[in-house]
C-alpha cells in the first residue's frame, strides 16, 4: 500500500495575499507590544494567551499540551501530520510513504528543506530524532520502533518489531531535529543547545525571544520549504506573540479589553459575555479529557470498593451543566468520542449504569463497606489537587464538596500552579505515594492507544511515563498491546471496548466528560472567521495560523 501526498485545490492566492506573505521576517522584536494590534510600521501581529508557562522548548521531550502548542508543533515538524478532523495524513517532511509489509514502512523525504540553524534536512536526522526519544518520558511514541534504516540521503525505512496499528499516528508525533546541530545529542539530558534562544526545527516559526512566565515570541521562518500554488510560502503574520496568563478571568478580561486576539482557556459556563465584548466563540470537537487519578497503591485506596464508591458520587450531568453549560460529554472510560469509530455512546452507557456513573445510594453503600474492611474511622482526611484553571478548579471544587458533604470525609482543595503540579505527578516519590487525589486533563490524540498506553501500562510508570499512580494489571498490559498490534478496525474496537470496561471495573481513575474545543478570537484581526478551524487536540491550537500543506491558513485582517 503507497501514499502520495494529496493536496485539495483551492482559490488561487489573491495579490494582497502575495504582498501579505512578502512581509515575511521582516518585523522588529517583541518591544513591549500587548495590544494585540498591528504596529506603527504596518506589521501584523497575533497576540495569544498560554495558560501555563512553557515547561520545555526541547520538542522531544516536551510533556504539556502549552509547550507544545507554543511552540513545539508551531517551530517543529514531523515525517506526516493528520488533517484537523483527523480523516487522513499528508506529508510534511516526507512527501510519499509505503507500507512494504506489515511491519515496514518505506518515506520518501523532502528536499530541499532547512533546519532554523541553516544545515540541511536528511535521512540521518530522522534516524537521530527517533533515537533521541528513547529513554525519555516520551519514548513510549518511539517503543514500537525495531529498526531505522538510512537507505539514502531522502529514503529511510522504519520497522516495528510487530504489527502496529498506530505506527503512523506515532510517527506522526516524532519532532525532527539536526542531527549535526551543535549542543544536542541523542540524550536530551547530556544537551549543552538552550532551545529557548534558538529554536532547532523545519517548521513554518522561528523562536525569536523567550521571557520566562512572561511570553514566547515567534516570526516567520523565512526559508520555509513550503512552495505550493495554494497558499503563500511564508507565514502571512509578521510575529506571533503567545503571553503566559494563567489565570482564566485575567485572560477574558485581556480579550476584552482588546489586549489579546486570542484566548485558550474560555470558561464555559460564561460564553455569554462574549455577546458584548470583543470575541468570537468559535467551537469544535476535541479528543482530550478531563479525569481524576486515585492513589491506588495507598490505603485505603488499594480497595477497589473505596475507588468505586467514590466514583459513583460524582454528579458528573450536574458539572457538565453548570460547569461545561453542557459544551461536554460524560465519559465512562479513556475513549473519547473524538475517535469516531472507536467511540460506541451506548456501551459508553453501559458502563456509567453499571459501574461508574452517579448513583448516591450505591456509592455512599461501597465507601462505608470499604471503611469497614479496612478499619478506617470516619471522617478520612482527602486532599483534592489540581492546577490553576477557573473551569477545572470549579468542577473540583464540586467533586470536594461532595465527598466532603458525606459523613466519611475531611475534604480540602489544593489548587498548585501547573509547572509545579507536572512535577509532583512525574515524581515516584510524589502522588504515587501520597493520599492525594489529582484531576487534570489529557489531551489523547488522534489514537486510541494515546488515551490508555501511557495513563495505565505498568510499563509507563513514572518516570518513564505517565502512569503516575503505578495502577498495574497484567491484563491491561496484554489488552494494551493487543490493541497496539491488531490491525483490523473492528477487532481493534473491540480491544477498546474490553479496556473501557477493565478501566471501569478496576477503577484506577475516574474518567469523567470531554469538554468541546472552544477558541475566542478577535474578528477584526482576521481577513474571515472562516479560516479558524479549532484543532480537536490542544497540542495543536494555533496551527491553524498557518500549516499550508494542511490547508490552513489564517490572514490578517487588511
Amino acid at each position: 500500500m503507497s501514499h502520495r501526498d494529496p493536496r485539495t485545490k483551492q482559490s488561487s492566492t489573491t495579490r494582497r495575499r502575495v504582498l501579505a506573505a512578502m512581509g515575511g521576517a521582516s518585523a522588529v522584536g517583541l518591544a513591549g507590544c500587548v495590544d494585540g494590534g498591528d504596529g506603527d510600521d504596518g506589521t501584523t501581529e497575533f497576540v495569544a494567551a498560554a495558560g501555563a508557562n512553557p515547561g520545555t522548548f526541547d520538542p522531544t521531550i516536551i510533556a504539556d499540551a502549552t509547550s507544545n502548542s507554543v511552540v513545539g508543533t508551531m517551530a517543529y515538524e514531523t515525517l506526516i501530520a493528520s488533517l484537523f478532523d483527523l480523516s487522513e495524513f499528508r506529508g510534511e517532511l516526507a512527501t510519499d510513504w509505503e507500507q512494504v509489509d506489515e511491519t515496514t514502512f518505506n518515506f520518501t523525504l523532502r528536499e530541499g528543506v532547512t533546519f532554523h540553524n541553516g544545515d540541511e534536512f536528511v535521512a540521518d536526522d530522522v534516524a537521530f530524532s527517533i533515537e533521541r526519544m528513547r529513554g525519555t518520558t516520551n519514548a513510549a511514541t518511539v517503543s514500537f520502533v525495531d529498526s531505522v534504516d538510512v537507505i539514502g540521503d531522502y529514503e529511510i525505512e522504519i520497522t516495528s518489531a510487530n504489527p502496529h496499528a498506530p505506527f503512523l499516528a506515532d510517527i506522526a508525533a516524532v519532532p525532527i531535529l539536526p542531527s549535526g546541530a551543535d549542543g544536542i545529542s541523542e540524550s536530551p539530558a547530556e544537551d549543552d543547545h538552550d532551545f529557548t534562544e534558538e529554536s532547532l526545527g523545519t517548521g513554518p516559526w522561528v523562536l525569536e525571544e523567550f521571557s520566562d512566565e512572561d511570553r514566547a515570541v515567534l516570526v516567520p521562518y523565512e526559508e520555509y520549504w513550503y512552495d505550493g500554488d495554494d497558499h503563500p510560502g511564508t507565514a502571512p503574520w509578521d510575529r506571533v506573540t503567545f503571553r503566559v496568563i494563567p489565570e482564566q478571568v485575567s485572560q477574558e478580561e485581556a480579550m476584552a479589553n482588546g489586549e489579546l486576539d486570542m484566548i485558550d482557556n474560555p470558561a464555559p459556563f460564561e460564553l455569554d459575555q462574549w455577546a458584548d465584548q470583543t470575541g468570537e466563540i468559535i467551537t469544535g470537537d476535541a479528543v482530550g479529557f478531563d479525569f481524576i487519578t486515585y492513589p491506588v497503591l495507598q490505603e485505603p485506596f488499594t480497595n477497589e470498593k473505596f475507588r468505586r464508591g467514590m466514583t459513583r458520587l460524582i454528579p458528573k450531568s450536574d458539572v457538565i451543566e453548570a460547569v461545561f453549560g453542557g459544551n461536554a460529554t460524560e465519559l465512562a472510560g479513556p475513549i473519547s468520542p473524538g475517535l469516531g469509530a472507536f467511540w460506541d455512546e451506548e456501551h459508553e452507557q453501559e458502563l456509567l449504569d453499571e459501574y461508574v456513573g452517579q448513583d448516591e445510594e450505591t456509592g455512599l453503600q461501597l465507601i462505608e463497606e470499604a471503611f469497614e474492611e479496612e478499619d478506617i474511622e470516619a471522617p478520612f482526611e482527602i486532599s483534592f489537587i489540581t492546577n490553576v484553571n477557573r473551569t477545572r478548579e470549579r468542577w473540583m471544587e464540586i467533586i470536594q464538596q461532595t465527598m466532603d458533604d458525606t459523613e466519611f470525609f475531611d475534604a480540602d482543595l489544593d489548587v498548585r500552579a501547573f509547572d509545579d503540579l507536572v512535577p509532583f505527578l512525574l515524581d515516584p516519590e510524589g502522588a504515587a505515594q501520597s493520599t492525594d487525589v489529582a484531576g487534570i486533563g489529557w489531551t489523547g490524540g488522534s489514537d486510541p492507544d494515546g488515551h490508555v498506553a501511557e495513563l495505565l501500562s505498568s510499563e509507563r510508570h513514572v518516570p518513564d511515563g505517565f502512569n503516575w499512580n503505578l495502577y498495574e494489571s497484567e491484563e491491561m498490559d496484554q489488552l494494551i498491546e493487543d490493541g497496539q498490534q491488531t490491525i483490523d478496525v473492528d477487532e481493534r474496537r473491540q480491544v477498546y471496548q474490553d479496556i473501557q470496561e477493565l478501566v471501569a471495573q478496576d477503577v484506577p481513575m475516574a474518567n469523567m466528560w470531554t469538554g468541546d474545543q472552544i477558541d475566542v478570537v478577535n474578528p477584526e484581526k482576521l481577513e474571515s472567521l472562516d479560516q479558524w478551524s479549532p484543532h480537536p487536540n490542544s497540542s495543536n491550537r494555533y496551527n491553524t495560523l498557518y500549516k499550508p500543506h494542511l490547508d490552513e491558513v489564517v490572514y490578517p485582517a487588511e
